[in-house]
């Protein structure tokens, strides 16, 4: 125990006294640490039971770190995608343009073809818009009273018959296509010879009416204008037999057609304006 002169001589130390001992000791601790590492140990219990605080302080600006490194990864993928994105629509684009023109070119090259005909006058004329009323089978095209036009000329584009000029205005002209149900095409059968009534049945399509039972008549059989109605020339491909059906109970079959042209797909066609050739098949 301190005896009694010890105690009193530590009370008599001043504050400044007791500062410089405690710094004595310290720089003394230091140097014998460097010289002899002697602190090691205690330096490194220390670090250990320090870290978890020192991780729970670090933990706030590690997990901002993390998210702000999250929204910028975000940030540039969405970048990056939309970039994608506008690059294939560029490329689509493109691709369909070029399909368009390509298609566009051929359908000009066999109007070319059917212009060579003899006697045959024909006016060039563009699709305009197809009607609001689908079921009324009607188009419209860029060509009217302007370029010599007038109701009753047919139209054909490079595959076939589309239909009938019914209405003609200065700059512009009404087609009714031949699946039109008040369009009536007399035809003949290309393989056969057999004549026909080809009539609009609605839907793009059409029905070749009152042939009896017995008729030499097969799936996939072409139709062509027949010309004795003096509207349309002779030879102008209109159909191709889809379905032929026998009833029992009538004796007429059933004939469903489907149109060879483009008729509302086409988006370039003919007007023959000449006087249409009487022929027979």
């Amino acid at each position: 125990m301190a005896t009694q002169g010890q105690l009193m001589f530590a009370r008599r130390l001043g504050p400044t006294a007791r500062l410089l001992i405690w710094l004595l000791v310290g720089v003394s601790c230091v140097v014998f640490d460097a010289r002899y590492h002697a602190l090691e140990g205690l330096r490194s219990g220390f670090s250990l039971l320090l870290q978890p605080v020192r991780q729970v302080m670090r933990a706030p600006s590690d997990v901002a770190a993390e998210l702000g490194g999250f929204f910028t990864r975000h940030r540039l993928l969405q970048k990056e995608r939309d970039a994608l994105l506008i690059e294939r629509a560029k490329l689509l684009v493109s691709a369909n343009a070029a399909q368009e023109l390509a298609r566009e070119n051929s359908e000009l090259r066999a109007l070319l073809q059917l212009q060579t005909r003899p006697h045959q006058q024909v006016v060039h004329a563009a699709l305009l818009y197809q009607g609001h009323d689908w079921f009324a089978q009607r188009i419209t095209l860029d060509q009217g009273a302007g370029a010599g036009l007038h109701s009753g000329l047919p139209v054909v584009d490079a595959a076939g018959l589309v239909g009938q000029v019914s209405r003609v205005y200065p700059g512009s002209s009404e087609v009714t296509l031949v699946s039109n149900p008040e369009q009536l095409t007399p035809v003949f059968v290309e393989r056969t010879g057999q004549r026909g009534l080809a009539a609009g049945s609605g839907h793009g399509q059409l029905e070749l009416r009152y042939m009896p039972a017995q008729t030499d008549i097969r799936t996939g059989d072409r139709l062509l204008t027949s010309g004795i109605d003096r509207v349309y020339p002779a030879g102008i491909p209109v159909a191709r037999v889809s379905r032929v059906s026998r009833s029992q109970s009538s004796p007429y079959l059933r004939v469903e057609c489907l149109p060879l042209a483009g008729l509302d797909r086409s988006r370039a066609v003919l007007v023959l304006v000449a006087e249409p050739q009487v022929a027979t098949p």
